[in-house]
């Protein structure tokens, strides 16, 4: 197993996006991570970026730490776009940095990982931060049983950013034959289901989820009985924090799917996120057993506007919700997430 944990950071004290301190951010989130994790199993940690961060400026972020090097990317647009058909920004607000962003965790991220020799990988953001300490090893946990793709939160996704894309999603897997192992059990309210799902642990847990695995191979999948495109309830994986296994997103199958999408250029055009498509994937070539939320330690990733919480939260694990963070949050906010995130 050779694993790593990635950054895409900006070296910046005003990104355009949200207006805020990145490069601070990005230290903020180091420290916690090496306080609450790495200090004891040393990963290798890769911080991605556009070349603005320079010998200095990285020296500075690695402050010793050995196990952290920087890779300079360039972002584009792929040839096959025309370039006339893109808005400079999104909606007003989402610019083409923020779109690349997308594209290069919804499909590029898979490949140059593979080529480096990594076979598993942990996303980070710059403001995602882990406030308790984590005493296993992630990833051994991740393969020892079996999953292929874990998160930490879900979170509903608006209609605007996610407008029409369920539909391209079921014209596809219907058109290619494709049986879901439980996307269109999210047309439905069985996300409930899968919710109370992950409350059992261990052994249990995961005989049960093979049992649902297996009946959901069954049912729900007559590709003659599809559901409405609007009942789709647009829950996703928040995928600030992700951990996943490379040569899952490698699969033919999957990398059809994801090139499709990339084809019709959803991210570029109308914002569909990288979290909605890794969401998507997971639920149509993944069984529901190998996939895993985590919820014993306790996460922050929060859009500050205006100094209200407007979107995720921080996500106490269970038995900390009295962490100091957790309750300087609820004071500074009023509330420790958004009503449609947990």
């Amino acid at each position: 197993m050779k694993p790593c944990i990635i950054y895409l950071a900006q070296n910046t004290k005003k990104d355009q996006q949200y207006g805020r301190d990145s490069r601070s951010m990005l230290v903020k989130s180091l420290n916690l991570l090496y306080k609450n994790y790495n200090n004891q199993f040393g990963h290798d940690i890769i911080i991605f970026h556009e070349g603005d961060f320079d010998l200095k400026s990285q020296e500075e972020v690695i402050s010793g730490r050995k196990e952290i090097t920087f890779e300079t990317i360039q972002f584009s647009l792929p040839d096959f776009l025309n370039p006339s058909e893109i808005p400079d920004k999104w909606d007003g607000l989402f610019g083409m940095g923020y779109r690349h962003m997308m594209r290069f965790y919804s499909l590029t991220i898979f490949n140059v990982l593979k080529n480096k020799g990594y076979d598993w990988f942990m996303r980070m953001d710059d403001d995602s931060f882990i406030h308790s300490k984590i005493e296993y090893n992630i990833f051994d946990f991740m393969a020892k049983n079996e999953y292929k793709y874990g998160y930490r939160a879900l979170i509903k996704e608006p209609e605007k950013t996610s407008h029409g894309f369920s539909e391209m999603v079921l014209a596809y897997i219907k058109a290619e034959g494709i049986k879901p192992y439980t996307f269109l059990e999210n047309f439905d309210s069985s996300i409930q289901l899968n919710k109370d799902a992950f409350s059992f642990k261990g052994k249990i847990k995961r005989k049960i989820l093979s049992v649902m695995d297996s009946i959901s191979t069954k049912l729900n999948h007559d590709l003659n009985n599809w559901p409405e495109p609007n009942e789709w309830n647009r829950w996703t994986f928040y995928t600030n924090f992700l951990v996943t296994h490379v040569d899952f997103w490698l699969r033919p199958d999957v990398q059809s799917f994801l090139h499709y999408f990339d084809r019709v250029a959803g991210g570029y055009k109308y914002r569909w996120g990288d979290h909605i498509l890794q969401t998507a994937t997971t639920q149509i070539f993944l069984p529901e057993s190998k996939v895993h939320k985590f919820n014993d330690w306790t996460y922050e990733h929060a859009t500050i506007k205006n100094g209200k919480l407007e979107w995720g939260g921080i996500y106490a694990g269970v038995g900390d919700e009295e962490n100091p963070a957790v309750l300087e949050f609820k004071k500074k906010y009023g509330k420790v997430k958004i009503k449609n995130s947990y």
